[in-house]
């Protein structure tokens, strides 16, 4: 008993320097723990006990970085789960036996009088029932529902499974995790998982573009954390930068950043100036600064958050970690802004050009620690690469620029599909460089048109970064002559402005809809309605709120997907630990603010 409360000191304080944003000492701290475990006995109880410790060891690990160790840890959880299931299974069919024989002996004792018959056939009914069901339950997707281990416990190493894999960038496994963790909520989960589960289903849908799910689960997430937690409480602010996140992507980018700025002012009211999990919210606010202020070209506010995340991180993390790398990535986004505002005003050549070296050099550098992290198949792999498209672009290193947007256009497409924003994205950052530097206006003219349409399916008419595709297109009809498709094109850019005011006074309404609140269980029962629709594709915002038409969108040609997750993946834990355990002198260019979005 002693020894088992030292394990549970142990847990308990590497959750606490976990949460407190020291993340490498809680690290050092859940290993010794997960050695203390592998000296107790065998047993239901360790078994138990060394879940939950992986699965915080997990949380730790993804937040810090250390994918390696962090799929050794998935597969090791996966592992345990799987045995505890098949455990059980195999004391189900015991069970069932011992039913079956009992019945049968019952028949064969009983008498050959109508009565008995009646019996016996009654036996037969319950026999075969009991098979039946027995049998269903034992073939269903969700197996671990039969393993004895706590649904809390399961929606938690589920959660941050799909973490993981976000990180990771691999959308569609982490869309599949976070659904399996929300099948293990009910009404007597915790609220600091309900919130968490919440947190990670609504992000797995922002990125696989089904933003009126998002919507629903995010606000859920939000409106718990608050009343169950307080707003001066580090599970409220988590809840509010997932919110931000949510908002960036529909193109609410004035609300996203006082959502940000509400977070970061209670992260630093919790833990002070200097802290890990201040430092993300200063990169988080930062971004979302520079993707406001793109047009205006002042970027004080963001160069100062983002230059204080740095500062925070140099000081807690290895000069070569991925996160320090991010935050760098995002100040290289900025400096190019700015050398291109410097060298569209002519103020100072040689300091334009020394902020675009600087860029290049972050770029670089990202790049480098995304191929050792990720590979060269991942999506945070192929936005380092358009982002090297777009710098040289501004530094007329056009060639090189044309190569990095095709590659970053063909990672992204085979990874997500030809109509996913990110395909989009890229697809506009060529269809640029063709227009304004390269003289290829056929080619161009397909790209932005092309772009238009994805942006259309996801956004709908009055998206943002329509506007520099419109205009795009009418530098080309300009250039080349065609005077008919410069008037149609001038009158659609005329009509996008008017859709933007009009829906700018409602867009500007923070924290829209923030109030809702239903138990769990009509939301999950909602969320999984909305799902047995087998939607397909993404859905345009609608223009009132900031929430999503409910008239789907189907990509020509393109297989239905139900996004529920409940389909022909297989969902047997056997499977999914298997594959958990092998996963491994220029013109300014005119671009959207939200062509950027999320490119960092």
């Amino acid at each position: 008993a002693a020894f088992i409360e030292q394990v549970d000191n142990g847990i308990r304080l590497g959750s606490f320097l976990c949460e407190s944003g020291w993340l490498e000492e809680s690290l050092h701290v859940f290993n010794i723990t997960l050695s203390m475990i592998q000296l107790l006995q065998a047993s239901y109880l360790r078994s138990l006990i060394e879940l939950n410790c992986l699965q915080k060891l997990l949380c730790a690990q993804t937040a810090f970085c250390c994918f390696k160790e962090a799929n050794i840890t998935c597969a090791q959880a996966l592992n345990i789960i799987d045995k505890l299931t098949q455990e059980r299974q195999q004391e189900l069919r015991l069970q069932r036996s011992k039913l079956e024989g009992t019945t049968r002996k019952t028949c064969s004792s009983s008498s050959s009088s109508s009565s008995g018959r009646a019996n016996c056939c009654s036996g037969n009914s319950k026999r075969s029932f009991l098979t039946s069901s027995s049998s269903c339950a034992l073939a269903g997707g969700d197996n671990d529902r039969l393993s004895n281990i706590p649904n809390s416990l399961l929606a938690n190493i589920y959660q941050q499974i799909s973490v993981l894999h976000f990180y990771r960038s691999e959308y569609d496994l982490s869309y599949r995790w976070s659904i399996r963790a929300l099948k293990h909520i009910n009404k007597n989960t915790p609220d600091k998982i309900i919130v968490d589960v919440l947190r990670q289903v609504a992000k797995s849908c922002v990125v696989k573009r089904q933003f009126q799910l998002a919507s629903m689960l995010i606000k859920q997430a939000v409106c718990r954390a608050r009343t169950s937690f307080g707003t001066n409480h580090q599970k409220y602010a988590d809840a509010l930068l997932d919110y931000g996140f949510f908002l960036l992507n529909v193109d609410s980018i004035a609300n996203s950043v006082a959502v940000y700025t509400e977070a970061h002012e209670i992260l630093c009211r919790i833990f002070g100036p200097r802290n890990l999990h201040v430092a993300v919210a200063h990169e988080d606010l930062a971004y979302c600064l520079y993707v406001l202020e793109y047009s205006s070209g002042k970027f004080d506010s963001a160069t100062e958050n983002v230059e204080q995340a740095i500062d925070i991180m140099k000081e807690l993390v290895p000069s070569n970690h991925l996160m320090l790398a991010s935050a760098k990535r995002v100040k290289a986004l900025i400096l190019e802004e700015i050398a291109l505002d410097t060298m569209a005003s002519a103020i100072d050549y040689n300091k334009c050009k020394g902020l675009l070296l600087q860029s290049e050099e972050l770029h670089q550098s990202a790049l480098h620690l995304s191929l050792e992290a990720f590979g060269e198949i991942n999506v945070q792999t192929a936005k380092h690469y358009g982002n090297l498209g777009r710098l040289y672009q501004s530094m007329s290193k056009f060639e090189a620029a044309e190569q990095m947007h095709k590659r970053a256009i063909k990672i992204k497409t085979d990874i997500l599909g030809p109509y996913d924003y990110e395909v989009g994205l890229s697809i506009g950052h060529l269809a640029s460089l063709y227009n304004y530097h390269m003289q290829k206006h056929q080619e161009a003219e397909e790209l932005y048109l092309k772009s238009i349409e994805i942006s259309l399916r996801l956004f709908g008419e009055s998206y943002s970064g329509l506007e520099y595709d419109y205009r795009g297109l009418i530098h080309i009809y300009d250039i080349t002559g065609d005077m008919m498709r410069y008037d149609q094109y001038s009158n659609i850019l005329e009509e996008w402005r008017l859709l933007r005011e009009e829906n700018q006074a409602v867009r500007n309404n923070y924290p829209a809809m923030i109030s809702e609140d239903t138990s769990m269980e009509e939301v999950t029962r909602k969320f999984f309605e909305m799902c047995s629709n087998c939607i397909t594709g993404s859905v345009p915002l609608s223009e009132s709120d900031g929430s999503i038409n409910h008239n789907l969108l189907e990509a020509d040609g393109v297989r239905p997907e139900c996004v529920c997750g409940n389909d022909c993946a297989g969902d047997e834990i056997s499977e999914i630990a298997a594959a958990a355990a092998a996963a491994p002198s220029t013109v300014p260019v005119v671009v959207a603010a939200d062509e950027i979005l999320r490119s960092a």
